[in-house]
C-alpha cells in the first residue's frame, strides 16, 4: 500500500507559462490561501496492483472491469461495492488512527482521475479500527473512471471532532478590535512596497504572505 504523501497543488503548464510572462498574468498559485488549500493534508492512493475501470451503466448503476481479479489479489469480494444507486464505495486498504478528540476529514484530490468524484466525509478514526472506505458518485451512463496503482483517490486532513467544537458570537469589544486591525492592515496594504501589477492591469500585494510568515515565526517562538 503506497504511503500517503503531502498534498501538492494542481498547476497546469498553461498557468506556469502565463505566470512567467512579463508582466505576469494572475493565476491561482499566486494566491497563498489557494496554495494552502491545495496542499492541506495528505494524498491517498489506489494501492492495488489490479487496475480497474468503473463504468456508468445508467440509472445510477455501475459495472467494474477486473473486479474478480481484484478480489483474488485482496481476498476481499467487495473492494468496490455499490451499496446504493448513484454511488459506489472503495475499500482503500488504509488504516488511520488520530488522537482522542480528533477525526479524519476526507476530501477530493485535485490530481484524481477525471470523473472520480469523492464525497466529503468525517470519520472518527480515534476509535474506528477498520479499513478506510471512501464513497464516490457513480459515473453517468456511458462515462467511466479508470484506476491504476498509485493514482490519487482523495485527501485526508486531521480535524477536531465537530461534536467538540462550537461557534460563538464575538463580543462588541472583540468586533471593535477586529475592525481596528482591519483598518491597520488596509493602511499598510496601501503603502507596502511589496506590490506588483498583472498583465490585466490589476494591482496585487504580497502582504498576506508576509504577514503569514511573521505570524508563523511568532507562534513558533512562543
Amino acid at each position: 500500500m503506497p504511503d500517503p504523501t503531502r498534498a501538492k497543488p494542481f498547476i497546469t503548464a498553461e498557468e506556469q507559462t502565463r505566470a512567467a510572462e512579463n508582466p505576469p498574468w494572475p493565476v491561482p498559485f499566486h494566491c497563498k490561501p489557494w496554495v494552502d488549500g491545495q496542499t492541506a493534508g495528505w494524498t491517498l492512493y489506489y494501492g492495488y496492483l489490479t487496475p480497474i475501470v468503473v463504468r456508468g451503466m445508467g440509472g445510477g448503476r455501475i459495472a467494474v472491469d477486473n473486479l474478480e481479479q481484484l478480489a483474488r489479489e485482496t481476498n476481499q469480494p467487495k473492494v468496490v461495492d455499490q451499496f446504493a444507486d448513484g454511488y459506489f464505495g472503495l475499500s482503500t486498504g488504509y488504516y488511520f488512527q488520530t488522537p482522542a478528540g480528533f477525526a479524519s476529514l476526507f476530501i477530493p484530490s485535485p490530481h484524481a482521475p477525471a470523473g472520480l468524484n469523492l464525497l466529503t466525509a468525517v470519520l472518527e478514526t480515534a476509535w474506528y479500527a477498520r479499513p478506510i472506505f471512501l464513497v464516490y458518485h457513480a459515473p453517468a451512463e456511458g462515462e467511466q473512471v479508470a484506476l491504476d496503482y498509485k493514482q490519487p483517490i482523495g485527501r485526508v486532513l486531521v480535524v477536531p471532532l465537530p461534536s467538540q467544537t462550537e461557534a460563538q458570537a464575538m463580543t462588541a469589544e472583540e468586533v471593535a478590535a477586529l475592525q481596528t486591525e482591519e483598518q491597520a492592515y488596509l493602511a499598510e496594504e496601501r503603502t507596502t512596497p511589496h506590490k506588483w501589477t498583472a498583465a490585466t492591469g490589476a494591482s496585487f500585494t504580497h502582504l498576506y504572505k508576509i504577514k503569514a510568515r511573521e505570524h508563523a515565526s511568532q507562534t513558533k517562538a512562543e
